[in-house]
């Protein structure tokens, strides 16, 4: 059920973002004031949390004499996206990333690529909350566990989904500059990783 979760919460994001702009469409006409037409981004934070697996083995799977645990670490994380920013208040693209986790003498390291959305859904309600978003990653992506003297582990092709806040309240030319908040999580049947990961987002938009 969780994989088929990811694309319906990708879908309403997206249908709810498209109905307000289509209801503004019949009751006035919609002018950009914010965001619009071609749009990036790039993350840079620190992660905190555990990742955690085995080696991708079938009889290895679950045997505790292979587990490979960074118990509470912390280390970098980064995302980059590119897309398209239909209005004021959605933003969709594609994003590449990854976060790397180091405690108890091992490093988890990840990789993901996946879907990007913003949505601002209290933009008409107070010029401060403009800029106040909320955000998804959704995709896919390998996790490697090393170190400790045992053996790799490794995650596969992992589901991948991440959820957060964004302020870009400081506006330089077209750039939106402010600090992101999240939650991730990656899973398969061999890994699983879980963290926190704040840092400060930069975001470019050619519109309005």
């Amino acid at each position: 059920m969780k994989r088929f979760g990811l694309p319906v919460a990708l879908v309403a994001l997206l249908s709810a973002g498209v109905a307000h702009a289509e209801d503004d469409n019949v009751n006035r006409p919609v002018h950009a004031t914010r965001r619009s037409d071609f749009a990036a981004g790039l993350s840079v934070g620190a992660a905190f949390g555990r990742a955690s697996g085995y080696p991708n083995e079938v009889q290895k799977i679950d045997n505790t004499a292979y587990r490979q645990n960074t118990k509470l670490a912390i280390g970098p994380g980064e995302l980059l996206w590119v897309g398209v920013a239909f209005n004021d208040y959605l933003t969709f693209g594609l994003a590449f990333g990854g976060a790397s986790l180091n405690g108890n003498d091992r490093t988890g390291t990840a990789t993901i690529y996946g879907f990007h959305v913003d949505a601002y859904p209290l933009f008409d309600l107070n010029k401060n909350l403009q800029d106040l978003g909320v955000f998804a990653n959704i995709g896919t992506g390998p996790l490697t566990i090393t170190g400790g003297g045992r053996e790799d582990a490794e995650g596969g092709a992992m589901s991948y989904l991440e959820g957060g806040l964004v302020y870009e309240r400081l506006r330089l030319w077209r750039f939106g500059i402010g600090p992101s908040l999240s939650v991730s999580h990656m899973w398969s049947e061999t890994a699983k990783l879980t963290a926190t990961q704040a840092g400060l987002r930069v975001a470019i938009y050619t519109g309005p």
